[in-house]
């Protein structure tokens, strides 16, 4: 889909060659194609204001943070996650607030199978909003 994303813009640019010229190595794919098509968007939440494609910005950034969480599901083991809920629930009996929620049980882990589909739908998402906004802030930031 990359791929034909690429094309089309060429296409409507004008711009055929260099589509043919950089499509076939991958520095070209990172710095023609990701790279500055990308910069825009990337450039849409900065200090100094907003543009028309901040909200594809924020969406960008938004799906990168879901398929970050959902990579960390997929390769962490239960091991893991035992021990950092464990830390929590430690670190939150020791504040004065801990009087105003109980636990009937202690808060466990979730099974290897549970938390793989966790990481699973979490990568998928963060990967569809990440695409759909870098494709839509592309096309926009070109044409629009």
């Amino acid at each position: 889909t990359f791929y034909w994303h690429w094309k089309h813009l060429t296409l409507w640019q004008g711009n055929v060659s260099q589509f043919d010229e950089s499509s076939t190595y991958l520095m070209g794919w990172l710095r023609d194609y990701l790279w500055l098509n990308s910069s825009q968007l990337i450039n849409g939440y900065n200090p100094f204001g907003m543009n028309s494609l901040s909200v594809w910005a924020w969406m960008f950034l938004f799906g990168h943070l879901i398929y970050a969480t959902g990579f960390m599901f997929l390769i962490s083991w239960r091991g893991y996650w035992q021990e950092l809920i464990e830390t929590l629930v430690w670190a939150h009996e020791k504040t004065p607030l801990a009087n105003l929620v109980y636990w009937k049980d202690k808060p466990v882990a979730l099974s290897i199978v549970q938390a793989r589909l966790v990481g699973l739908a979490h990568f998928s998402v963060g990967y569809i909003f990440t695409y759909a906004a870098f494709v839509i802030a592309s096309t926009t930031g070109r044409f629009g």
